[in-house]
């Protein structure tokens, strides 16, 4: 059996303002080293009171994935497609004025997804969640891994989101277990809507509102 070594870091930098006193306090941090010197990649981890039920049904549910990941605006996955070995999806992301494709490359029920991102020419991504049961309650844990002669530029603009995806996850799962009926992400996108109401509707690739 694989020890999980955990370190526990505030991903918070000092004077940022955080949107509940219960994320401040939320444990998380690095994993397994963190960042690994010469490469781009980074582990995170984050713990949850929600059920691995909840998360690993969130975290699969390619059609919902822009209510709460912070990387994702929207995809072209049909409502209720989950993630499956071999499905290749779209999505569109803040920092890419393009879609991606998206390989699912392993699926371990409950447990375990590994995807793969082609942004462009020269650059891939590969993220893997784990969904980890302990005594104590659920524990999420984020990897991403960006390879091609592009990752060294990438990295910077990827890396600020990618610290916030396991919490993100985390954050949502458990609004949803509250009775939430809408998600942190997607009360800001409410709250920009309504202060352009009197402008045009705009709409992404995949006809979907900004």
């Amino acid at each position: 059996m694989q020890w999980l070594r955990f370190k526990r870091k505030s991903l918070i930098k000092p004077g940022t303002s955080t949107s509940s006193s219960q994320d401040s306090q939320r444990s998380q941090g690095l994993w397994n080293g963190a960042w690994i010197s010469g490469t781009c990649e980074s582990n995170y981890w984050t713990a949850s009171t929600a059920p691995a039920e909840t998360l690993w049904q969130m975290v699969t549910n390619l059609a919902d994935l822009s209510s709460w990941h912070p990387l994702i605006t929207s995809t072209n996955a049909p409502q209720g497609q989950s993630a499956k070995p071999g499905l290749i999806y779209r999505a569109v992301m803040p920092y890419l004025p393009i879609s991606t494709q998206i390989f699912v490359e392993r699926v371990l029920p409950g447990e375990l997804l590994s995807i793969r991102l082609f942004p462009l020419p020269g650059l891939q991504e590969r993220v893997t969640y784990r969904i980890v049961s302990t005594l104590c309650g659920t524990c999420v844990l984020y990897s991403i891994n960006l390879s091609g002669w592009l990752s060294p530029l990438a990295w910077p603009v990827v890396k600020p989101h990618a610290t916030k995806v396991a919490a993100a996850l985390v954050e949502a799962a458990e609004q949803h277990m509250s009775g939430a009926t809408t998600s942190p992400k997607l009360e800001k996108r409410l709250e920009k809507k309504l202060g352009k109401s009197s402008k045009a509707r705009r709409k992404d690739i995949f006809g979907n509102p900004l």
